[in-house]
């Protein structure tokens, strides 16, 4: 009787064991064991330098994930266009080579179409207006448009209000811009209202830009003043007129498939990350242009404020763009954006 006993003991305790060793070795193939088994990397990529304040915000975006997660999230984070140009690295967030960037805008409107209506001019009075709309309702659920592509929006970043500078001298009406070569982003809707205000929009990629303008491709270049100090462009197109034509948001995106496949509490951390990421850099934004301007001028760039009055000329001069191309995007929802950021000029003259 008592061998049987033990027997039967030892039928038990080696049952256990079994079971415990196929449960193990399910929890390790299922990829769902303790977060220390497989860590997590994500690849991100923008096109502007360490300097800027977009860069810092990614810094800010390393930090918090890579805190939060224990570890378990690496962010490797490559500036400066090293992985090509803004296109580019949408495509190669589409396709998962990377995992995350931060494009303009305008450029991504190539590839979500209701994202164009950002790039018709003078929309936004002010930062404060702009983040209302991004963070409210409409703004959100224009990032939802992304996931067609293959891509997840996950905030609004900032590069802030786009000014025009140039190297062959003071530019105040749109008069004095008629001829004038503009490298523009490749991006429709900026092309077209150059060439309605008179100039010569000529299309670039960023990378490009210092070198189209050494070498005479293009006479001068609208861009927020980070960017035109952070890419020396001063240096080589020193007239700015603080035009404030476009507020150029951008995305931080990621692709959607990689996103999807991330636990619950992984993806919440990463969406805290980057919204925490956003305050920060807007805080940096607050003061950066009277910091920037300062250190423009030192370097040698002569800048030109408008008038309340020839500003409204560059309105005036809009009008035209506004009538000719409302049709050409998702109408209904430029004029929502309209609307929400109390702009009724233009409203009159698309409706």
């Amino acid at each position: 009787m008592k061998k049987k006993l033990l027997f039967l003991l030892l039928a038990v305790v080696a049952l256990t064991l079994v079971a415990c060793s196929k449960t193990n070795s399910t929890s390790s193939s299922s990829g769902v064991a303790s977060s220390s088994d497989k860590k997590i990397t994500i690849m991100a990529a923008h096109v502007v330098s360490t300097e800027t304040t977009q860069h810092k915000a990614f810094m800010e975006f390393k930090r918090l994930v890579e805190e939060r997660s224990d570890g378990n999230i690496e962010v490797d984070i490559y500036p400066d266009g090293q992985l090509g140009g803004e296109r580019e690295m949408i495509e190669s967030t589409q396709a998962g080579n990377i995992q995350m960037s931060s494009p303009s805008v305008g450029v991504l409107a190539n590839f979500s179409s209701a994202l164009q209506i950002f790039d018709f001019p003078f929309i936004f009075k002010d930062s404060k207006t702009a983040h209302e709309v991004v963070d409210g309702e409409f703004g959100q659920e224009l990032l939802k448009g992304l996931e067609q592509s293959g891509l997840v929006g996950l905030n609004y970043g900032e590069l802030g209000y786009r000014h025009l500078s140039n190297n062959k001298g003071e530019i105040v009406t749109p008069k004095d811009i008629n001829g004038l070569k503009i490298r523009t982003m490749e991006v429709p809707m900026h092309i077209a209202y150059w060439k309605e205000v008179g100039a010569n929009p000529t299309p670039l990629a960023f990378t490009e830009v210092f070198t189209g303008l050494s070498q005479g491709v293009v006479d001068g270049v609208e861009n927020v003043l980070g960017l035109i100090h952070s890419g020396k462009f001063h240096e080589v197109s020193k007239y700015i007129t603080t035009t404030g034509h476009i507020y150029d948001p951008e995305i931080y995106i990621m692709n959607k498939d990689f996103f999807n496949s991330l636990s619950k509490e992984n993806q919440a951390i990463i969406q805290s990350s980057i919204n925490d990421t956003v305050t920060y850099l807007r805080e940096l934004n607050s003061s950066i242009d009277a910091e920037l301007r300062v250190k423009l001028e030192e370097e040698g760039a002569i800048f030109r404020d408008l008038t309340d009055e020839e500003y409204n000329a560059w309105i005036e001069a809009s009008v035209p763009f506004y009538e000719k191309n409302a049709d050409k995007v998702d109408k209904e929802k430029l004029i929502q954006l309209l609307e929400a950021t109390g702009n009724d000029k233009f409203l009159d003259a698309i409706k």
